[in-house]
C-alpha cells in the first residue's frame, strides 16, 4: 500500500494543532479555551474548503437559515469545537476542575449505575455535539469505568497526546478499525461499558434519517445491545452559555426493537439535541449522502 502524501491542507491542520498543543497547554485553563476558540474560528473562516463544507451541510438540513444565521452557526460551531479540542487535550484539568455538571437522576442514569455495579454492561451513544467527553468525566467521578472508541489524529506526536488524554477519561480506548471493533465486542461481552460516537459516515452502513436527510449509520451499537442484552443509552454534554461549564444529560434507554429501528431512535435523539443547540454540532462532518464528494 502506498503511503499517503500529506497535502498542504493537512500540513496546515497539523501545524495549527501543534500550535494549540504548544501554546495552549502553557496558558491558564480559561485562557486556553479562549485561545483554542479563536484559533479554530480563524481556521474555519480562513479556509474556503471548510466554509464550503459547513455551508453545504447547513443548506441541506437547515435550508431556511439566512446567510447571517449560517455565518453565526459556523462561528459558534468553531468556538465549541476549539474549546472541546482543548478540553480533551487537557482532559485532567477538565475532569479535576469540575467544569462538567452531573446529570439529573432518571432511568438512563439508573441504568448506567446498575450496569456498573452489577457488571452487566451497557452501550452509550452520543455524537460530535457539545462536549462529548463530558459524560465519561461524570462517570469517572462516580468510579464508573467507561471505554471509548477513537479515530487517530494524522500527526503522530499529536495522536500520542490525544490518546493519552482519552485514556485519562477511562480505559480501554479502542481504535476505530476492525481490530478495535473486535475489542469493543469483547469488552461488552465481558460486562463492560463503552461510549460510541454514532454520527460518523460509513459507506457500508445502513442509510437512516438524520435531521431529515439520508445518512449512513452504523448499526453496531444497537447490535451490541441486542446481542448481549444490555441497555442502549444516549448521553450528551451540552456546553453552557459561559463557554466553560458542560451539562451532562443522560436520556432513557432506547426501546428494544430491530437494530435499524433502535439506531433510528438514536439518530432522532441526537437530531433533537442539534435542533435545540445547532451551534454545538460539528457541521464540518461529511455526514449526509448529498454532501459526500464522489
Amino acid at each position: 500500500m502506498s503511503k499517503r502524501v500529506p497535502t498542504i491542507g493537512s500540513r496546515a491542520a497539523a501545524l495549527s494543532q501543534r500550535a494549540l498543543l504548544a501554546v495552549g497547554q502553557r496558558l491558564p485553563y480559561r485562557a486556553r479555551l479562549t485561545f483554542a476558540s479563536g484559533l479554530m474560528r480563524a481556521a474555519v473562516a480562513g479556509s474556503a474548503k471548510l466554509r464550503g463544507r459547513v455551508d453545504a451541510n447547513l443548506r441541506l438540513v437547515l435550508p431556511a437559515l439566512s446567510t447571517h444565521e449560517r455565518l453565526a452557526l459556523r462561528s459558534a460551531m468553531a468556538d465549541n469545537f476549539g474549546r472541546t479540542f482543548a478540553e480533551i487535550l487537557g482532559n485532567a484539568d477538565f475532569h479535576n476542575q469540575g467544569f462538567w455538571l452531573a446529570p439529573e437522576s432518571g432511568p438512563g442514569v439508573d441504568a448506567i449505575v446498575a450496569a456498573a455495579s452489577l457488571g452487566t454492561g451497557a452501550v452509550l451513544v452520543t455524537g460530535h455535539f457539545g462536549q462529548w467527553e463530558a459524560g465519561r468525566a461524570w462517570m469517572r467521578s462516580q468510579d464508573i469505568v467507561c471505554a471509548g472508541i477513537y479515530r487517530p489524529v494524522r500527526d503522530p506526536e499529536l495522536n500520542a497526546v490525544y490518546v493519552e488524554n482519552l485514556e485519562f477519561g477511562g480505559t480501554p480506548i479502542f481504535r476505530r478499525d476492525r481490530r478495535g471493533v473486535r475489542g469493543v465486542v469483547g469488552h461488552v461481552a465481558r460486562g463492560g461499558i463503552v461510549a460510541i460516537l454514532t454520527d460518523q459516515y460509513r459507506r457500508d452502513a445502513a442509510t437512516l434519517d438524520f435531521i431529515g436527510q439520508p445518512a449512513p449509520t452504523a448499526l453496531l451499537p444497537a447490535e451490541l445491545a441486542l446481542k448481549f442484552h444490555v441497555p442502549l443509552i444516549p448521553i450528551y454534554g451540552i456546553r453552557q452559555p459561559d463557554g466553560l461549564h458542560v451539562q451532562v444529560v443522560v436520556e432513557a434507554p432506547i426501546p428494544r426493537g430491530t437494530a435499524e429501528d433502535m439506531m433510528q431512535d438514536v439518530n432522532d435523539s441526537l437530531a433533537a439535541r442539534v435542533r435545540e443547540h445547532p451551534g454545538q454540532y460539528y457541521w464540518l462532518h461529511r455526514r449526509w449522502l448529498k454532501t459526500i464528494a464522489p
